[in-house]
């Protein structure tokens, strides 16, 4: 009743609206995507540099340092989570203001397992690195799905190779070679 099971829920046309801004037409819904997403990328930004940001870091660096150091990591563990759910709520609800539908084909396994391969590819502990990961992978499946029907066989290499030769990921390639200021 309440979630609607496979049929999920249709948002419809007249409520699809963000500050009066109508998100009916593709150039309204990429502008909000855009803008939605470049206010989240500088939040996370700016919170990574500040003081819980650095908390956060010396956690995952070495928790019982941070522990010992006087930092409450479970305090500090829970407000991580929750600025994550707070982020993924965002996100969903954007989704579905946007493009009009949310159902059960979202809780698959590839909507979990897709995120921590942008990770890993574009590289762990960054800024950027999820997005260089989306961006690598966005471009492989759309290249190698026009050559072969094995194309997650060839994102699945990609990922093997990118592990085991860069295991700081793209952005740690790039950050090492290159923009030596990559966040």
């Amino acid at each position: 009743e309440y979630t609607r099971g496979d049929e999920g829920f249709i948002v419809q046309q007249a409520q699809r609206s963000i500050a009066g801004i109508d998100l009916t037409s593709e150039t309204a819904r990429y502008a909000t995507a855009f803008i939605l997403f470049a206010l989240c990328f500088l939040v996370m930004a700016r919170l990574v540099q500040s003081p819980f940001g650095k908390r956060l870091v010396a956690i995952r660096e070495n928790e019982e340092r941070a522990r010992m150091l006087g930092y409450d990591v479970g305090r500090l563990k829970l407000q991580a989570l929750v600025v994550s759910g707070t982020v993924s709520g965002v996100a969903g609800a954007a989704y579905a203001l946007l493009f009009g539908y949310v159902g059960a084909s979202f809780a698959a396994v590839h909507y979990s397992i897709f995120p921590l391969l942008w990770v890993l590819l574009g590289g762990a502990g960054t800024t950027i690195g999820p997005l260089i990961g989306v961006m690598f992978m966005f471009y492989l499946i759309d290249f190698s799905s026009g050559l072969t029907n094995a194309y997650m066989l060839v994102a699945g290499v990609a990922l093997v190779l990118i592990t085991l030769f860069a295991p700081h990921g793209l952005a740690g390639v790039l950050r090492k070679k290159v923009f030596k200021w990559l966040p």
